[in-house]
């Protein structure tokens, strides 16, 4: 839900979850004693948890889809791990300003770009200082690390069911967290960069707490995530959803010949 490299990104929708279809694990047989087991250990959420944000946060590439607030905002977005790289293109109104409504952010290594509807033509600008680093990185990463991690530290977090995501079997488990709570959390859930950054991001939105919902593939990769948060400026919603893992296209700086200087940007702007 931030803003990348001042690209209007903020997205929010109340994203909901398949229809459920609990899976039943009782037998007397061997094998049915061995598939409650495996059912028992599913539901140990801050397990299931820890492992599905370290497992995506290691793949090598992956695809998010972030969808807005009735599907007037949208956002697709790329990460590759090495060499580092990322890719969104956010999709919002349609204005005066920006007739086509669209924006797109790519990083390659320490270099950004922007190309953007609000200056004609097919142009990339060269960005002076893209933000690519800390917890945040980019936010074409998702919220993998924030969302698992801050669930996984809060006691109200269970195993809601098994559910269908995009055709895939998914373990789906909901908690509520609260925000100055999550912020003295000490353990291995979350790594305290990213419980800081999570935390400082809900208290400049006023955000006090929030339902977090994510689905976890029986592979332990994160399918899609829901945060629905609550706070001074009423409710905030955003989707996530993950594809593509390990299949992502290369992400490449665009050709030397179409990208202009960030002043050259600055200039186009203001003539519109």
């Amino acid at each position: 839900m931030a803003a990348a490299a001042g690209a209007a990104l903020t997205v929010v929708l109340v994203g909901c979850g398949g229809g459920e279809s609990h899976s039943s694990t009782a037998g007397a047989s061997p094998a049915g004693d061995k598939a409650a087991n495996n059912a028992s250990k599913r539901t140990d959420a801050p397990t299931v948890l820890m492992a599905a944000a370290k497992k995506t946060a290691e793949q090598a590439s992956y695809r998010t889809i972030q969808t807005g607030e009735g599907g007037s905002d949208k956002s697709e977005m790329l990460f590759q791990r090495q060499p580092y790289a990322s890719a969104i293109t956010s999709w919002g109104e349609k204005t005066a300003d920006n007739p086509t409504g669209v924006t797109q952010v790519m990083v390659t290594g320490d270099v950004g770009f922007m190309k953007s509807g609000q200056i004609p033509g097919d142009r990339w600008y060269r960005m002076d200082k893209p933000a690519t680093g800390g917890a945040s990185n980019a936010r074409a990463a998702g919220s993998v690390n924030e969302v698992a991690g801050a669930l996984a530290a809060t006691g109200s977090t269970s195993w809601v069911g098994e559910e269908q995501v995009g055709g895939r079997p998914a373990d789906h488990y909901r908690g509520t967290v609260v925000f100055e709570e999550l912020a003295r959390y000490t353990g291995p859930a979350i790594n305290d960069e990213v419980r800081d950054y999570y935390v400082q991001l809900a208290k400049r939105r006023g955000e006090t707490s929030g339902v977090l919902d994510i689905w976890v593939g029986k592979d332990d990769l994160v399918l899609k995530s829901q945060q629905v948060t609550s706070g001074s400026k009423g409710q905030a919603q955003l989707l996530e959803e993950y594809s593509d893992f390990g299949t992502v296209p290369a992400i490449t700086a665009p050709p030397a010949e179409t990208v202009g200087t960030w002043d050259e940007f600055l200039a186009g702007m203001a003539k519109h």
